[in-house]
């Protein structure tokens, strides 16, 4: 086993797990900046603003930053802009700061990202690509789970100075431990000498690529935030607003649960076919959400499967996007193309929130998850297209 694939098994998923916690504490942990420096609701909306924007950005050109710099070194520079976040929120004695911090922390995970999972992606070998990406992806779902529930809990019990110095402390350590493990990857090559670096021009001539990537579009846009607008939905159907979180957990449940097992069938069965079974189930599920009564089992039951097909799904997207890239007499390169497909799909999980919650208020919860359900639909034409290439 090389140095890079012990990396990858060991290291990366490590780092997943407290970039993702990272970004949700992060955000999560905006109401307790709004009480201490007494911010109105326009200044927590533009500080989420400014991390995603900084976010979706960076992401574009993390696969040219990789090719300048080493992945690995993208790697440590992407734990180092998460460390100055939570040092600036730490230090900082003007409100000011906190677009520095949120900026610091969009580009901290628009890095990681990409070039993480590029990195599970080429480092695993083929048959067992989805499954990889998989666990990788599930490692982060613990990441927001258990750092973000703990950095809540920390700031009720001890404050947010020392909350933030405890995840400055996180971020540091992160770093030395990362980099005592990435010097060994700078005598593996197959880590970043072997691919070469492709023009977004090129990408766009890769007709399995523009599929992986249309099918993630669609996907994005029609999952990636229903979780915001789930609890508008149960509190339509009579369930009181306190136990919406309950439901909204168990929704999350289903993520972790799809993240691992739809991998495996993906291997197994092939990531195109697995993809379009999972979107028109999802659809159906969304469908039959919106009608049901608040039944507490069947309630129970539809967020848990809602939550596989939802994002479950994610990593089968990412191995298309590998494997496209993954072709005989073409060039490689996994950093350029999971740059492209980070900064697609994450810019259309942004761009559904606005015309979600305009639906919302207009025509009613009913047609968000109406709306989602048509567009995952859409999700079978990329998918059907990239199994016939």
């Amino acid at each position: 086993m090389t140095t890079g694939t012990q990396f990858a098994r060991h290291v990366l998923p490590t780092c997943n797990f407290l970039s993702k916690g990272w970004e949700v504490s992060i955000l999560g942990l905006l109401a307790f900046l709004q009480y201490k420096y007494k911010l109105s609701l326009y200044m927590v909306g533009f500080l989420s603003t400014v991390f995603i924007v900084s976010q979706i950005s960076i992401s574009i050109f993390a696969g040219t930053i990789a090719h300048a710099l080493r992945s690995h070194n993208v790697i440590l520079l992407s734990i180092t802009a998460s460390a100055l976040a939570w040092g600036v929120l730490l230090s900082m004695n003007h409100t000011g700061f906190l677009f520095l911090a949120f900026a610091c922390g969009g580009v901290s995970s628009g890095l990681f990202e990409p070039i993480g999972n590029s990195l599970v992606a080429k480092l695993s070998s083929g048959k067992t690509r989805a499954t990889d990406i998989g666990n990788f992806a599930a490692y982060g779902d613990m990441g927001r789970i258990g750092v973000a529930a703990g950095a809540t809990a920390l700031a009720g019990l001890i404050g947010l100075t020392a909350t933030f110095a405890i995840l400055l402390g996180t971020s540091v350590v992160a770093f030395v431990l990362a980099y005592l493990w990435l010097r060994g990857l700078e005598q593996d090559q197959e880590a970043a000498a072997n691919e070469d670096h492709v023009e977004f021009r090129a990408l766009l001539q890769n007709t399995k690529f523009c599929y992986a990537t249309g099918a993630g579009i669609a996907d994005s846009f029609s999952s990636a935030s229903l979780y915001i607008f789930i609890p508008f939905l149960l509190v339509a159907k009579g369930i009181a607003l306190v136990n919406t979180g309950w439901y909204v957990g168990i929704f999350f449940v289903g993520y972790f649960t799809g993240r691992l097992g739809l991998g495996r069938m993906a291997d197994k069965y092939g990531v195109a076919t697995v993809l379009m079974f999972s979107k028109f189930t999802m659809a159906v599920l969304l469908v039959i959400l919106t009608l049901v009564s608040a039944n507490l089992p069947i309630i129970v039951v539809l967020m848990f499967l809602l939550g596989i097909f939802t994002r479950g799904s994610s990593p089968i997207i990412r191995a298309m996007v590998a494997n496209s890239m993954d072709r005989p007499n073409s060039k490689v390169s996994f950093h350029n193309a999971f740059s492209a497909y980070s900064f697609a799909s994450r810019g259309s999980s942004a761009l559904c929130r606005p015309i979600f919650g305009f639906l919302a208020g207009s025509t009613g919860i009913a047609s968000v998850f109406y709306l989602a359900s048509a567009v995952s639909l859409l999700t079978l034409y990329p998918a059907a297209k990239y199994r016939a290439q």
